[in-house]
């Protein structure tokens, strides 16, 4: 009774109409704990933010989960998106009816209005509709940058004539609003801003000025990643560097019009690589979760990705008369980052990716320095020196790319290139050695099966066959390849190794096979004799050496 008399004396203290903003205010603080309720999920999904005694719900058919979250998620979020877009438009579309008109300054008026009117509903609106607000807010920068631009651009007769003056106000407005955007620790908005930057850039028409601000915009973006994680921040950044220098290259046609490629003077590559440097920052503070950071991967690949298809583009535009030097170049510095990467981190994806694409780059150096086919035997000792990088980066990734480049390397040198018997037995040493260094070290890469050795002892296995008959004159082919089988058994007698032995029954059932089907026909006697008695020697010897080292043989190395 205490309680009911002390209501009624509350409510006899209030008039009609303080009671009912009470029960308003009520009601709405009751809504947006429902709001977050649902959102936290701490109350089932079906019962509705409007649900609450203050608030009794309408009478309408109870909808399932799936459909009131596709329900919130449009009318909440896409609508937000959808509305701001077009009303966005209509006050762009206002402000170009009212210029057609004549009235200039009117409709700079008008966008700088709105755009101050988007800012204080925005700022309005923060807690009670975040998502809204950030959308507005994006929005009102827009168009505040929108009505700068149109100032002095796409216009005949501009309101600013000096356009050094209008890119000076585009660019305070593009700090304004990094300003804002870092005092409010708003990535949007940070985004917002770079994006801007990167197209008062471009629209300056100047080298010097957009290559620096693309440079500068590296460096804060990759500082926002480690200090504040704004991952996707800095991925955009990276993607909006690189087209600027794809757009620079193509004559930036935004501010010149026109679309060709630029004169070698008209562009400096220390932009370029400076740029890939800032963006191989991050990776050297990786920790060994970052593997597993689909952003920080992105970064990775991205920097990766677009440096390598700005070279290639700067390369056929402006060097491919010499393109080894910027081949080189980028060879060189994707090598250090790599091995700087790995030696900070030791977190395997960053440094494998940076060398695979350093050793692409090196590649293509060595074809443009050197001819066909001494090309080849380079590439084949680049393979070798990628096996080794291997077996410090501890990376399988590496070694299964490396030997899928050299089987395409060595196809192309088949297929494409004059045969030379100096680059057939290099091709056959590196596969070689590069089988005993991946057995030699298969615990440090990780190797658990033996399929990329195999691979690279049959390559082996053809190429010295192959080498010998171009390189040996035809009457001693068939002592070649059984001298090279007698071979083949030393080593696995030193080494224990059963796949030598193989490689040795191999090479002589292939010398049976060359002996009895070109030799017998064309050879003169006496070397047919020679070639006869030794396989006949050989074969029998490798017989006893079965016959009398069998339990050898079966405690022999697989």
């Amino acid at each position: 009774m205490r309680s009911g008399g002390a209501r009624w004396a509350m409510t006899e203290e209030f008039s009609a109409s303080e009671k009912d903003a009470i029960f308003q205010e009520l009601r709405n603080l009751d809504r947006r704990i429902a709001r977050l309720e649902l959102r936290l999920d701490l109350i089932p999904s079906e019962v509705a933010p409007e649900q609450s005694p203050l608030n009794p719900p309408p009478s309408m058919p109870a909808a399932t989960d799936e459909d009131a979250g596709l329900e919130l998620s449009i009318g909440e979020f896409g609508l937000a998106w959808a509305g701001s877009a077009v009303f966005l438009l209509g006050i762009v579309f206002l402000m170009m009816y009212a210029f057609n008109q004549g009235y200039h300054l009117l409709s700079t008026l008008i966008g700088y209005c709105a755009a101050t009117g988007f800012y204080v509903a925005a700022r309005i609106w923060q807690s009670d509709f975040p998502y809204l607000s950030r959308i507005v807010r994006g929005a009102s920068l827009l168009l505040a940058y929108y009505a700068t631009l149109r100032l002095h651009y796409f216009t005949a007769t501009p309101l600013v004539e000096n356009e050094r003056v209008a890119l000076v106000l585009l660019f305070l407005m593009v700090a304004v609003q990094l300003i804002l955007a870092l005092a409010a620790r708003s990535q949007v908005l940070a985004a917002v801003a770079i994006f801007l930057c990167t197209v008062s850039g471009l629209f300056s028409g100047s080298q010097h000025l957009l290559l620096s601000l693309v440079t500068l915009q590296s460096a804060l973006a990759v500082f926002l990643a480690l200090r504040w994680a704004w991952w996707r921040v800095l991925n955009l950044t990276i993607v909006l560097s690189f087209a600027a220098h794809l757009i620079w290259l193509l004559n930036d046609p935004i501010a010149r019009h026109s679309m060709q490629a630029v004169s070698q003077l008209q562009y400096h590559p220390i932009y370029l690589f400076l740029c890939a440097a800032v963006f191989s920052v991050p990776a050297l503070l990786y920790h060994h979760d970052a593997q597993t950071d689909a952003a920080r991967v992105a970064a990775v690949v991205l920097n990766c990705l677009g440096f390598s298809a700005v070279v290639s583009l700067a390369a056929l535009a402006l060097y491919h008369a010499n393109i080894s030097p910027i081949f080189g170049g980028a060879f060189l510095l994707l090598l250090v980052a790599s091995a700087a990467q790995w030696v900070l981190t030791h977190v395997q994806f960053a440094p494998t990716t940076y060398a695979c694409f350093s050793y692409m780059a090196l590649s293509v150096a060595i074809y443009g320095n050197t001819g066909v086919p001494d090309a080849f035997l380079w590439l084949a000792l680049q393979s070798f020196l990628v096996v080794s990088m291997a077996l410090w980066f501890r990376s399988r990734t590496l070694v299964v790319v490396n030997t899928a480049i050299y089987l395409g390397i060595l196809g192309t040198y088949w297929f494409t290139s004059p045969q030379s018997n100096l680059v057939n037995f290099v091709f056959a040493v590196v596969a070689l050695a590069s089988a005993r260094v991946m057995n030699w070290k298969k615990e440090r890469l990780t190797l658990r099966t033996d399929g990329l050795r195999n691979v690279y002892l049959a390559i082996t296995f053809v190429l010295v066959l192959y080498s010998l008959y171009h390189a040996i004159p035809e009457s001693f082919v068939a002592l070649s390849w059984t001298v090279t089988a007698a071979g083949y058994f030393l080593i696995s007698i030193l080494l224990k190794n059963v796949k030598y032995r193989w490689m040795a029954l191999f090479t002589m059932m292939a010398t049976v096979l060359y002996l009895f089907v070109v030799d017998l026909a064309r050879l003169d006697p006496r070397f047919r004799v020679a070639a006869f008695l030794f396989l006949g020697l050989m074969a029998v010897s490798i017989s006893v050496f079965y016959t009398r080292f069998r339990r050898f043989i079966g405690g022999a190395k697989r």
